[in-house]
């Protein structure tokens, strides 16, 4: 943060900076003192289980250059008294969003949101200087956060806004107020709260509501519910994007490499026709990256010279991470979350490695509701003839495993699963592993990995 000192800050929430000359510059806001560096400002807020004024010495032993504190304790550093932290957050980045004038793009959607977003942050870093959402940080507490940390001389800012529950895009979008807003896609995911995948489509159509009158939604033209969001846009400018030879910006010819860990595809636009390569084996994120495409295409962005730029995107970790594992296998590391689509598109991949000898180890999926072991099943089935081996932990996938008793497998715990896969895995064995967050699917991955 370049241009702030703590006294500018502090005049936007109506406070003043004590012990300090308020004159003090600052690299970033830091929630967290296990993620602080040196220079940032450290906001100590009250969570359920733990109170950030309890990591206050903790952040100053890690060079925290000042904090945000609800209580007026002992401090050798200057700081800025407030009422509540979590205001603190919501009024400077309210105040930061009314004085930005750079372009602001809202992400939203069920998968994607946050390789999307890196995606088109790398992109756009190369025409100026670009702010964003740091990690999956989406919530009500993470884009008041990464409005805080907006920046005047950001010619961009990309912030992805998430849900798990009705009403929360509504909420945050009011706050982000995008220039360009875009939905990547409505699947099966957090039913729990959402109830169907209709709610979930109207959900993330709450972004549309406050895109500014003068701004650009960008849409997936092979979504069932194209029609519908479109019809959400009112007269606002729409561009689309997907594999649909009707978008505005779509893909053809998509390829992957797995030697050479890379994909390759054809960017076809209203201009010309483009050849583009990425990293990654992931062939969803050609997807990924049309909808980032679409955007620069919506800032009038010269999209032959932006998509050379895609060799640069490094993506969020643990989705589709290659590794060497143990005897000779590879690894790949999917494990950051799952919902029924993403567990399909992971099938895909591996379906793809024919071969190999192609293992997917499945957690269970989280938040689907009433419909849980309906949708375990159908991934079940999905799997048949895309995997020699399917095995997984949790008692969801019961049902679905009659359907595969050849390939299917059951493991009572995540040791059980490992002893099994050390003694069953060589040189030509390919390893996905996959799962919703709440089921800890990374220590199998990292147990996997040498």
């Amino acid at each position: 943060m370049k241009n702030e000192t703590l006294a500018s800050i502090a005049k936007k929430v109506g406070r003043k900076v004590i012990g300090g000359t308020g004159e003090e510059n600052f690299k970033d806001i830091s929630i967290d003192s296990r993620t602080l560096k040196p220079k940032d400002v450290f906001v100590a807020l009250k969570g359920h289980y733990k109170d950030g004024h309890d990591y206050v010495k903790q952040a100053e032993e890690k060079g925290a250059s000042a904090f945000v504190i609800e209580k007026d304790i002992s401090l050798g550093r200057p700081y800025i008294l407030v009422d509540d932290c979590y205001e603190f957050l919501d009024n400077l980045g309210t105040q930061n969003r009314k004085q930005f004038k750079g372009n602001v793009i809202g992400i939203t959607g069920s998968n994607g949101k946050t390789t999307t977003k890196d995606i088109i942050y790398t992109l756009l870093s190369s025409e100026g200087h670009c702010h964003r959402t740091k990690g999956n940080k989406n919530n009500h507490i993470g884009v008041p956060l990464t409005l805080a940390s907006l920046q005047e001389f950001n010619a961009y800012a990309v912030i992805e806004i998430g849900t798990n529950s009705p009403g929360e895009i509504n909420k945050l979008s009011a706050k982000v107020l995008p220039d360009i807003a875009l939905i990547t896609n409505a699947v099966s995911s957090h039913l729990e709260k959402l109830k169907s995948k209709g709610k979930v489509a109207e959900e993330k159509s709450n972004i549309l509501k406050h895109l500014k009158e003068n701004g650009t939604a960008i849409l997936p033209r092979d979504s069932e519910f194209y029609s519908y969001w479109k019809e959400k846009c009112g007269t606002k400018r729409i561009i689309t994007f997907g594999s649909n030879e009707n978008s505005d910006i779509f893909l053809s010819n998509i390829e992957t490499n797995f030697s050479k860990d890379q994909i390759s595809f054809n960017l076809n636009s209203p201009q010309k026709t483009i050849h583009c390569v990425m990293n990654g084996i992931a062939i969803h994120n050609s997807m990924n990256a049309c909808s980032a495409l679409a955007v620069c295409f919506a800032l009038n962005i010269d999209l032959e010279k932006i998509s050379k730029t895609l060799r640069n995107v490094v993506y969020p970790s643990r989705r589709m991470e290659v590794h060497k594992a143990l005897r000779g296998a590879l690894v790949i590391d999917d494990s950051y979350n799952a919902n029924p689509d993403s567990m399909k598109k992971s099938l895909d991949v591996l379906g793809d490695l024919t071969d190999k000898k192609r293992i997917f180890i499945a957690g269970e999926m989280a938040e689907l509701g009433k419909d849980q072991v309906y949708y375990h099943e159908k991934i079940c089935k999905y799997a048949d003839g895309k995997v020699e081996e399917f095995l997984c932990i949790g008692k969801l996938w019961k049902e679905g495993l009659s359907h595969i008793p050849k390939i299917g497998k059951s493991f009572s715990s995540k040791v059980e699963l490992l002893d099994y896969i050390n003694t069953n895995i060589s040189k030509e064995s390919i390893i996905l592993v996959k799962g919703s967050r709440s089921t800890g699917m990374d220590f199998i991955a990292d147990e996997l990995k040498v």
